[in-house]
């Protein structure tokens, strides 16, 4: 995807490179600018964390989800006045 929009930016670069008009030449910075955005940027290495997390911790949260599941939710009564 890359490719092609690198390679369409050039194109259009070289046409207007022809041309000798102010606007033509605003356009050939811009367009460079954004070819130097698409250069492949060295990722920075993420270092792999591990954590371990108790059972217990874990046994409890499940606990804990299963009470909450099993409360009904209150129900309210609606009642009208009568005038």
């Amino acid at each position: 995807m890359n490719e092609q929009i690198r390679e369409q930016l050039i194109a259009k670069r070289k046409e207007l490179e022809r041309r000798t008009q102010v606007r033509s030449l605003e356009m050939i910075e811009w367009i460079n600018s954004l070819l130097k955005q698409l250069e492949d940027k060295p990722q920075p290495k993420v270092k792999e964390i591990t954590v371990e997390i108790p059972t217990e911790v874990v046994e409890e949260a499940v606990k804990e989800e299963a009470k909450e599941e099993k409360k009904p939710a209150p129900k309210k009564k609606i009642v009208f006045k009568k005038k």
